[in-house]
């Protein structure tokens, strides 16, 4: 009889980093979605392009909105700290974007390294821009958070591993200083995808599909435009519904209005 399965070899991402979803606590985890309006967010594209030569992405869009609705409703700049008699919300001060970056290699399709762009609402679209393919080259020769992560789990016990790369979620300053602050943002766009609802460990997670045309309504009339759905999701403990549904509406407004919210300074000299 012909063996219907393989087992493969041991894999040390999955045991670590699978091992770290308990920490997602998809039980108090709430999604909110909607379809957005991309024509001034390309218009956005075109402009920024123009002066800088920089076309920015709509990793980028996204993360400027998060940030200036961040600072808008600081209420969602939160995260909670949960010890064994010591549980408190914590207000962030600071505006960090932490992206999931593509690491998907024969042998490691768990991977996913998080790279944090810090000080986001002090950045415009261009420079994020930069950051964001600075990320996405980056090795463990030039990049100190994936170079750790890749150590950890290449070279002690999984369950250590586990435990090291965890201690953030104890202790504030080290969550600010390898995870980044209260949002991840992901997104599967690039391979045609259309939606993705995520749930990491972050208090929020933000992440959107593929910008195409389709039909929508605008002012009563059917018009085809190019749109892309985005999705929330929150801890419900920081923050209830109603506030979420602020916040979340404020993102959304930001990147359907990105070439007034978004533009860069016009220079009057050139």
């Amino acid at each position: 009889m012909d063996h219907q399965y393989t087992t493969l070899e041991r894999n040390r991402y999955f045991e670590v980093l699978g091992g770290l979803n308990v920490e997602n606590r998809g039980d108090n985890k709430v999604a909110m979605l909607s379809e957005l309006d991309m024509t001034s967010a390309q218009a956005l594209r075109t402009s920024v392009n123009r002066q800088t030569g920089v076309k920015p992405s709509y990793t980028a869009i996204v993360a400027k909105a998060v940030s200036i609705a961040l600072r808008e409703h600081p209420y969602a700049n939160r995260m909670a700290v949960e010890r064994l008699f010591w549980k408190r919300i914590l207000q962030l001060h600071d505006v960090h974007m932490t992206i999931a970056v593509e690491r998907d290699r024969p042998g490691i399709e768990q991977a996913v390294f998080a790279g944090t762009i810090r000080d986001t609402d002090k950045l415009d679209v261009a420079a994020i821009t930069k950051e964001l393919q600075s990320l996405a080259q980056s090795t463990e020769e030039t990049n100190e958070r994936w170079r750790l992560l890749k150590r950890m789990v290449e070279t002690l016990p999984p369950a250590l591993a586990r435990r090291l790369i965890s201690i953030p979620r104890w202790f504030p300053d080290q969550w600010i200083k390898h995870r980044g602050g209260s949002v991840m943002i992901s997104s599967p766009a690039k391979y045609g995808v259309d939606m993705m609802v995520a749930n990491w460990p972050w208090p929020i997670g933000y992440s959107f599909g593929l910008v195409k045309d389709r039909v929508i309504a605008v002012e009563g009339a059917v018009q085809v435009r190019p749109t892309m759905v985005l999705t929330m999701s929150f801890d419900r403990r920081l923050m209830g519904g109603a506030p979420a549904a602020r916040f979340f509406r404020t993102v959304c407004e930001h990147i359907e209005h990105a070439e007034q919210d978004m533009a860069l300074p016009v220079d009057i000299t050139a």
